[in-house]
């Protein structure tokens, strides 16, 4: 290992050992050089060191998103021996000849810029930390167990007790998963007794496939690099179904890490029922879900813990969108919040209709109308056309009212029974709790929502008539999706 090996070169070296994965992006404009500083040894001496710069940190925060830097590290390792050690510049190095040593300045009055990345550290760097956090992560009182389940087992680890092993986070797509598995890796980066043993790597499916879509000698490369490392975090596992070698290496992985009381975490998504029913032909069979994996694997994810992360219901998606607002200093109506909430039934979509709110107000200077909130949605592909306003609207027009009576105060007797009826549609539908379900019929009270979702449900019991109108209502609703 030389240390006057070119910017070009030894880029050229790194994207040789990403073949069958194809290219970085960024990766030109990262700036590289190679140098043996005295004092930093592995077991078989001085180790190599890899200095990556950035041309500034905004250019460093986009590098380290989406599992780039996780490949380029891998393909480093692979490229210039597994005692690399890796260090990160958020500015561009300078050079200053001192014994013949490259000396790094970051500029001045900066923070400092680097991170190691040597085997005994970790491979994401502060700012997952900080975007990835627990204290960040809007659970819910539907998922309070699973994440305090998940902080309580890394509290143990740090203790060196290790209660679960693997452990696997499993639920619908769009339910937090990758946010909690890059949560729980920012917490195991700071367990000295951990990193003393090696790397925590955190993994994508694809990229854990693609390990064994190469050459003979690369794959035991690879497979070495993993059977070795600290911790294992790897998310969106289920897309492995594509891969029976990758599920077959997953398997014995897990088996060899568990053997040496090191972590596993995985995060695996599956399809709802109904969700599989509206994929058609096809689709519903190529669309890869966690119980498409082969038993031996599922047998090996589901032997430690599973934490069931359920969709995020309106009061979390109600209190992150007020949180995205504000944060951004967006200010909206009352009603636009609850809007934004009630249309998007995920934390990953309101997260895209908000910042396209944002952009539209920095073009604009003005905040969008309903008609371009509308537009907003259509243009983000949501297909859920069962909203409680479709259902209100519905109820309505039976009954020969306005959705705006129905959310209203008057309380003449068909006008009340019309309520409670898209009152018990709504809970029935939607599953949402009964504070939502009273900001959704113009802020009532939710013990007024509980009362009328349960006079309707007995009311069915005795009246046939009332039986036979909830079930066509309900029918004609569902037809709608």
């Amino acid at each position: 290992m030389t240390e006057n090996i070119s910017d070009d070169d030894l880029r050229l070296t790194i994207e040789a050992c990403l073949s069958g994965q194809g290219p970085i992006p960024g990766l030109d404009a990262l700036r590289l050089s190679l140098s043996a500083p005295e004092g930093e040894h592995t077991d078989q001496g001085a180790s190599p060191v890899l200095h990556v710069s950035f041309p500034h940190i905004f250019y460093a925060r986009w590098f380290r998103q989406d599992g780039r830097i996780e490949r380029f590290e891998y393909a480093a390792h692979l490229a210039l021996g597994s005692d690399l050690i890796v260090r990160y510049h958020d500015f561009p190095r300078q050079e200053q000849s001192s014994k013949g040593e490259k000396k790094i300045f970051p500029a001045e009055d900066a923070p400092p810029a680097d991170h190691d990345s040597s085997p005994s550290s970790f491979t994401i760097p502060l700012t997952d930390e900080e975007e990835y956090g627990f204290d960040n992560f809007f659970s819910g009182q539907k998922n309070e167990l699973a994440v305090s389940i998940l902080r309580n087992m890394l509290a143990d680890l740090e203790r060196g007790a290790l209660p679960y092993n693997p452990v696997l986070l499993r639920g619908l797509p769009g339910t937090g998963k990758t946010h909690l598995l890059r949560a729980a890796a920012a917490r195991l980066r700071r367990i000295p007794a951990l990193t003393e043993q090696g790397k925590i790597y955190v993994l994508s499916a694809p990229d854990f496939a693609g390990l064994f879509r190469q050459s003979p000698a690369r794959q035991e490369a690879g497979r070495a690099m993993l059977r070795g490392c600290a911790a294992l975090c790897l998310d969106d596992a289920h897309l492995l179904v594509r891969s029976p070698q990758a599920q077959e290496e997953l398997s014995a992985l897990i088996d060899i890490l568990a053997a040496k009381n090191r972590p596993v975490l995985c995060a695996c998504s599956y399809l709802s029922p109904r969700q599989r029913a509206e994929l058609i032909g096809a689709d519903a069979a190529e669309t890869p879900s966690e119980e498409q994996l082969t038993p031996p694997l599922l047998s090996r994810l589901r032997k430690g813990i599973v934490l069931e992360l359920a969709e995020a219901d309106l009061d979390v998606r109600l209190s992150y969108a007020k949180h995205l607002l504000q944060e951004l200093n967006l200010n909206t109506d009352r009603e636009t919040p609850l809007l934004l909430a009630r249309r998007s039934k995920q934390i990953r979509h309101l997260h895209g209709i908000i910042l396209r709110v944002h952009a539209f107000f920095r073009h604009t200077g003005t905040m969008p109308d309903e008609q371009d909130l509308e537009g907003f949605f259509r243009a983000s592909g949501s297909r859920d056309s069962l909203t409680p306003e479709a259902v209100l609207s519905l109820v309505a027009t039976h009954y020969g009212f306005s959705s705006k009576e129905l959310r209203g105060k008057k309380r003449d007797n068909q006008l009340v029974e019309a309520r409670q009826v898209a009152m018990y549609l709504c809970r029935e539908l939607f599953g949402e709790s009964y504070p939502s379900l009273g900001r959704i019929f113009g802020g009532k009270d939710h013990s007024t929502v509980m009362y009328a979702v349960k006079k309707i449900r007995e009311i069915q019991v005795t009246n046939k008539d009332m039986h036979i109108l909830v079930t066509e209502l309900t029918q004609r609703c569902l037809n709608r999706i």
